[in-house]
């Protein structure tokens, strides 16, 4: 039996940029500094694709994106805002790569640490577990 070992690559798929963006300028930050959401918002604007500065705590992010007008999916994608509503106010990060095998790597704030800016691997099928906003 010949094993396989897949290493990671990146995938030349679909990002961000290629679904419409409703907010076409940066805001003033209302989020709390060092919260997932401040950097989420800074890192999005710095990739030219803007979010709202009201769409409250992270869990809630999904669902007023979609009012505005943004694509959500659970489907990663390079520069998507990812979104998880677990624990009281969910946690929001920016997909920064996504790999041929299906796993992405992520920036983030406020994990482990507030105001810490750290990056993370996520397999596939942990991917699979969130919504992305596009």
């Amino acid at each position: 039996m010949l094993l396989t070992i897949s290493t990671s690559v990146e995938q030349p798929t679909a990002d961000a940029y290629t679904y419409p963006n409703p907010i076409k300028y940066k805001a003033a930050n209302y989020y709390s500094w060092g919260s997932c959401a401040y950097y989420a918002f800074n890192r999005r604007a710095q990739l030219g694709r803007h979010v709202s500065n009201q769409w409250g705590n992270a869990k809630n992010w999904a669902y007023n994106a979609q009012r505005n007008g943004y694509l959500v999916s659970r489907t990663p994608v390079k520069g998507a805002v990812m979104v998880s509503q677990t624990g009281y106010y969910g946690h929001v990060a920016v997909v920064e790569y996504k790999y041929s095998n299906g796993s992405i790597k992520i920036s983030e704030m406020n994990y482990p640490r507030q105001g810490v800016k750290t990056y993370r691997y996520l397999t596939k099928t942990q991917a699979s577990y969130y919504q992305y906003i596009y």
